[in-house]
């Protein structure tokens, strides 16, 4: 109800003025108001057509039929030649506005008005003069009944300006009323008859034709509304279309960049971190052995020093070319570093098989090569790691065929090795560290310790990421990555993730109460969480109990939990609605698709520490992650990038508009009482980037 009367108190000056809008200068007003006299002026042009005719040859038909009119003909002929000079013109100006610039409308229709003046006034003093000559008989009778009958012919050429339509009725009817009123003064018969039906006509011709005025008005003004409505929706509609295709531009080079090594045409290691995820998924269902072969292309720097490194690149080509025209069509061969290849083989039921291929890829690549007119064969050494018994994950079947490439490298003659795992030792480990992590979490073992993040252009801290430690009675501090996955195996995971929940929600409070400008704490979420069930409620029953802003939480949720998992959407909506901020973890290890990330409800983007690595010397990462940071923004997420550990690092991530930076380069990961000292000195707005070492750098 409020909202209604506030809008009609809003739009009810704007119609009074439009419908005023002879009077009205478009600069200054608004362009409803400009639009409207615009649009006004050419209507009246259009209606008004022969109508203006009407009256002079009514007049001289009158002029005729009363011979006692030509007694006094010169002011008879002067109202005659007034009107009809003042029609001719009207029709003429009336032409003129039906096809006038913009700017010559307003004045255009002003004298359009003056011609209308001119002409109800012409009019009402010769009917005027026929009442005084004739009195009332049949001739005025008539005459009466033509200025009815021109009255009902401005009703449909003048009721589109108040002005306009006031001072039209003012000049017809204020010199018959006033003749109308001497008639009564000589006590003539039936003139206040006629005083009182000439008041009735005159009176509801002004207000009738007001409110025809204000109801045309007001339709051009909705119209006028409706279709600036919808050429504005058109022009979003354009907007929204050439964004999207911006977008798919940009996911469509993301995924060229990201997926495809830009100097060999192979596979990126990012593709092929995909493809080894996809052919450990299928083992489940066939059972069949795959191998991951690691090749490395042996002295490749004394390659590029001997020859150059558009000679070096050439290599590269025709190795991986080689190597690539072996496979069968459900193989895969990508590049993963400077000189580094892998190969994805499937359908290997014996060791015989892996050997096989083995050797047939190492003498095709050694066929010799032509560079800069020399001969050169090439040698790589291959490492072996067969999937399920070497390994049963994509980072451990890498880790291990790159172990056994490095020992053929430096032990074997014939230039490949197969890995062989210590299992039993390596499981009586994790079993010691199981039974260890149990009482860790029974003695209150764990600690988190905080690592700022920065604004990258202010220098500004503006946030942390919480970093559990394990404060081992005997090993000292143990950092997460020796634990973390036993956690998760175990299904400790839970109960040490709510703890680190509730501790660093603590602290960031804790911060706050203390005179600290609120800092958002971010929290790592693993995937084994993110498929609990009761995650949303333990959140939001956390932050009832510390009494933290959920705007200050932020979690972290990687890349591969979210690909794995159907439920992660809609968990992660569900925390979205608490309040709570959602930041993409090791963004650029190659697990997404770039595509869905459209759909996630992602507020910031974490570019993992192994990308950031390879940007100053790999220009493919370096446009790589340009354009991420360029489609994460159009996304309408921030990002932070990790891991920097060099100045050089955040100059260039400065360049690629990156919005944060963390890493040891700014602050290494401190307990709380230190970060109170950090965030406070670097409240003071710091230009990180201009001085050898910010100033916000931690130097313990």
């Amino acid at each position: 109800m409020n909202d209604n009367t506030n809008t009609a108190k809003h739009e009810h000056p704007i119609s009074d003025r439009a419908q005023r809008w002879l009077s009205l200068e478009c600069r200054g007003a608004s362009d409803t108001l400009c639009a409207v006299g615009d649009a006004a002026a050419r209507e009246l042009g259009r209606r008004t057509g022969p109508l203006p005719l009407a009256a002079p040859a009514a007049m001289l038909a009158f002029i005729i039929a009363s011979p006692q009119l030509t007694q006094d003909w010169l002011p008879v002929a002067l109202l005659f030649l007034i009107m009809a000079g003042a029609a001719f013109m009207r029709m003429r100006i009336a032409d003129q506005l039906s096809r006038a610039r913009r700017e010559e409308l307003t004045e255009l229709a002003r004298d359009y008005q003056a011609c209308v003046d001119l002409t109800a006034f012409s009019w009402g003093a010769l009917i005027g003069v026929l009442l005084l000559v004739h009195g009332i008989d049949r001739l005025t009778e008539l005459a009466l009944v033509a200025t009815v009958g021109l009255l009902a012919g401005a009703f449909t050429s003048l009721t589109l300006e108040r002005t306009l339509w006031l001072r039209f009725n003012a000049a017809l009817w204020l010199p018959l009323l006033t003749i109308t009123g001497l008639l009564i003064w000589q006590d003539s018969d039936g003139a206040w008859l006629l005083l009182l039906v000439e008041t009735l006509f005159a009176g509801f011709a002004v207000l009738q034709g007001q409110r025809m005025v204000r109801d045309y008005i007001n339709g051009l003004i909705t119209n006028i509304r409706l279709e600036d409505a919808v050429s504005k929706i058109a022009d979003q509609r354009s907007e929204l279309r050439a964004h999207r295709e911006r977008l798919d531009e940009l996911i469509a080079r993301t995924h060229q960049l990201s997926y495809y090594d830009q100097l060999t045409g192979i596979g990126s290691r990012h593709h092929f971190h995909e493809r080894l995820l996809t052919s450990i998924d299928n083992h489940v269902e066939d059972g069949q052995r795959f191998a991951v072969l690691y090749l490395d292309v042996d002295d490749f720097k004394a390659i590029n020093d001997t020859f150059g490194h558009d000679a070096g690149d050439y290599l590269l080509k025709v190795v991986a070319r080689r190597a690539n025209a072996l496979l069968r069509s459900s193989d895969f061969a990508a590049r993963l570093g400077s000189d580094e290849l892998a190969l994805l083989v499937h359908d290997l039921s014996s060791d015989d098989d892996i050997t096989h291929v083995v050797q047939r890829c190492r003498d095709a690549i050694q066929m010799p090569v032509r560079l800069t007119n020399r001969s050169v064969s090439p040698r790589v050494s291959i490492g072996i790691a067969v999937y399920p018994e070497d390994s049963d994950s994509a980072q451990g079947l890498l880790k291990a065929a790159e172990s056994a490439m490095n020992a053929a490298k430096h032990g074997t003659k014939s230039h490949f090795a197969r890995y062989f795992a210590e299992m039993s030792r390596a499981a009586e480990q994790r079993l010691t560290i199981e039974q260890e992590l149990r009482q860790a979490l029974e003695k209150n073992q764990f600690e988190l310790h905080y690592q700022p993040q920065f604004d990258i252009d202010t220098g500004n801290c503006c946030g942390v990421e919480a970093l559990v430690r394990w404060n081992h009675p005997e090993r000292g501090l143990v950092p997460p990555l020796a634990f973390i996955p036993i956690a998760e195996n175990s299904g400790l995971i839970d109960a040490l993730g709510e703890w680190v929940l509730t501790t660093a929600c603590r602290q960031a409070v804790a911060w706050f109460d203390g005179g600290l400008q609120p800092l958002t704490i971010a929290v790592n979420i693993s995937p084994l969480q993110l498929l609990d069930p009761d995650l949303v409620a333990t959140v939001g029953n956390t932050l009832a109990a510390s009494g933290l802003s959920p705007q200050l939480l932020e979690l972290e949720i990687t890349e591969s939990a979210i690909q794995t998992h159907a439920d992660a959407r809609s968990t992660l909506t569900q925390l979205r609605e608490l309040g709570v901020r959602i930041a993409l973890d090791d963004f650029g290890t190659g697990y997404s698709s770039l595509a869905s990330l459209r759909e996630l409800p992602i507020d910031r983007v974490k570019i993992d520490r192994s990308f950031v690595a390879d940007i100053l010397s790999s220009e493919q990462d370096s446009a790589l992650l340009g354009t991420i940071i360029e489609m994460a923004h159009v996304l309408g997420s921030s990002v932070v990038a990790e891991g920097v550990e060099e100045r050089a690092q955040a100059e260039l991530l400065q360049r690629l508009r990156c919005d944060c930076v963390q890493g040891y380069y700014f602050s290494r990961p401190l307990p709380a009482a230190e970060v109170t000292r950090i965030a406070a000195a670097a409240g003071r707005p710091v230009q990180c980037l201009q001085h050898p070492r910010p100033a916000c750098v931690t130097t313990d």
